[in-house]
């Protein structure tokens, strides 16, 4: 079989990828790592890494994002799991149209990826800016995202350690984007089960299986063929939406690489 690959694909990887990590670190945010739910990817346009993009948990409370999704005191611990927040996107190969469409691509992957992680349906998406003369959420705005408002200049953080209690602090204000899945305009509500603490044992079950799941998505690669269908490489069918899991002969980006090499070869 011969395979045929888009020019802009993500593959899957830890936060501890080398590859990862030295791109990471050109953020202007400090990377000071992550915790809880967390998805990361390699991103690749025309079979050179171009840059990195991560969702992680949604932030607890924010006035103009829950009236975004219509989350309220009632129904927050049932429905917050929901909304992934773009937490990292950095290019290091910034060509015209490439954020927006990495970011439109992002969409598209991760729920998918993070459904089967975690369990929990995703119906949004959040993200935080930290504006500046050159920064003001382009892309976003090219996604067709809304800004909602404005993070206020107060905080919380674990300051000593994920175990310790929350402490208030002083942040440099953001701007907030929000964005419905696709296909969604109103929250879901779900039965989210803590793993990132591990603590209980149900917690510490739950972590061992979802590090399982990791291990088997690590260097998978996502694409779209065309506008309707997302792909990955060597991937058990999902939602009819991902490619066939006997495709031996595509199985990492390696297998990418040499197939966009062949097609600029042709061309």
């Amino acid at each position: 079989m011969t395979h045929t690959f888009p020019d802009l694909v993500f593959e899957f990887c830890s936060r501890e990828d080398r590859r990862y990590k030295k791109v990471r670190d050109l953020h202007y945010v400090e990377n000071k790592g992550a915790h809880a739910q967390q998805v990361h990817f390699l991103i690749w346009y025309e079979g050179t890494m171009a840059g990195v993009i991560s969702g992680g948990s949604a932030a607890y409370a924010v006035a103009s994002r829950d009236i975004f999704f219509g989350i309220t005191r009632e129904n927050r611990e049932r429905v917050l799991n929901g909304v992934i927040d773009n937490t990292v996107f950095r290019l290091v190969n910034n060509e015209p149209n490439l954020a927006t469409r990495v970011i439109a691509l992002w969409r598209k992957v991760i729920p998918l990826v993070w459904e089967d992680l975690y369990g929990v349906p995703v119906f949004g998406f959040e993200t935080f800016v930290v504006e500046e003369d050159h920064r003001k959420g382009s892309l976003y705005k090219a996604d067709n995202w809304t800004l909602v408002g404005e993070t206020s200049g107060n905080g919380k953080s674990h300051e000593n350690g994920l175990t310790e209690a929350l402490t208030r602090k002083t942040v440099v204000p953001k701007l907030i984007f929000c964005k419905w899945r696709d296909g969604f305009s109103a929250p879901v509500e779900s039965d989210y089960v803590s793993s990132w603490k591990g603590k209980t044992p149900e917690e510490k079950q739950r972590g061992k299986a979802i590090a399982e799941r990791r291990k088997h998505y690590m260097g998978k690669v996502f694409y779209i063929r065309n506008s309707h269908t997302l792909n990955s490489v060597s991937f058990t069918p999902r939602r009819n939406v991902l490619l066939a899991a006997n495709h031996d002969h595509v199985s990492s980006m390696a297998a990418v690489q040499a197939a966009l090499v062949a097609k600029r070869r042709e061309t």
